[in-house]
């Protein structure tokens, strides 16, 4: 009975770390946006979601239907558009990274004083998670990890497009609300070599394609993306929604 409890003891305190460190990781986004002057939009820990609702500007709390983003988002956006928010968006990219060693930091110092398993987890699950965080050429999801995007914006060139047009593409209903996507962008996107980023731009293609109820580059867009569907992550397909 006893290793039973222990064992149970383990398993929450580590669910407890991984909840607060997941925490402290999107706050830091989210505390980096509001800090440059980015209105919050949503945070989600596990299956709880707190958002914006753009329809009558007020905080609410909502079930979190999709798994897929149980593991941690937060997100604000700028008040206006502007070239310089790319910039900004990138910075907002590696503050959750920052808040985890933080954290880590913090508590690891706390740990010399008051050695504890759950302290010792308060330490190392958030540096894990800042440094997974930071590592390049990885992916959480279908987007590279913060450090990744970081790095593709900041280097120029074709990756920075891509993010850049992702980006953009994300912010339209925001601030433009009915306006038909950038053709430009959705160019850069569908000649990504990465499926995921195709995926999206043959899907603001579609959307525009409705907005223009041209029927036949409905269909071809709806083809298109149903070719390359198999090798998508189903949380992409989940966020673009197609009538058939």
């Amino acid at each position: 009975m006893e290793i039973l409890v222990t064992i149970l003891k383990m398993f929450g305190f580590a669910f407890v770390a991984f909840f607060v460190s997941t925490i402290i990781h999107e706050g830091g986004h989210v505390i980096a946006g509001l800090v440059q002057g980015w209105r919050f939009s949503i945070m989600v820990i596990g299956p709880v979601t707190i958002y914006r609702d753009m329809e009558d500007d007020k905080i609410k709390i909502k079930m979190e239907k999709n798994p897929a983003l149980w593991g941690g988002l937060g997100g604000t956006y700028p008040k206006e558009k502007s070239d310089r928010n790319i910039r900004a968006y990138a910075r907002i990219l590696l503050a959750g990274p920052a808040a985890s060693l933080l954290m880590g930091g913090i508590c690891g110092i706390l740990l010399v004083f008051h050695g504890s398993l759950f302290m010792s987890l308060l330490t190392f699950v958030p540096i894990s998670m800042g440094i997974a965080c930071l590592i390049p050429n990885a992916k959480t999801g279908f987007l590279y990890t913060d450090g990744g995007r970081f790095l593709r914006i900041v280097k120029g060139g074709k990756t920075a497009a891509e993010e850049r047009a992702l980006f953009e593409a994300t912010l339209l209903e925001t601030h433009t609300p009915g306006e038909k996507y950038d053709s430009e962008g959705i160019g850069i996107l569908t000649a990504s070599a990465e499926v995921s980023f195709r995926y999206f731009g043959h899907y603001y293609a579609y959307l525009n394609a409705k907005k223009d109820q041209d029927a036949e580059e409905i269909q071809k867009q709806i083809a298109t993306m149903e070719s390359i569907k198999k090798d998508v992550p189903k949380s992409v397909q989940d966020l673009c929604i197609v009538d058939n």
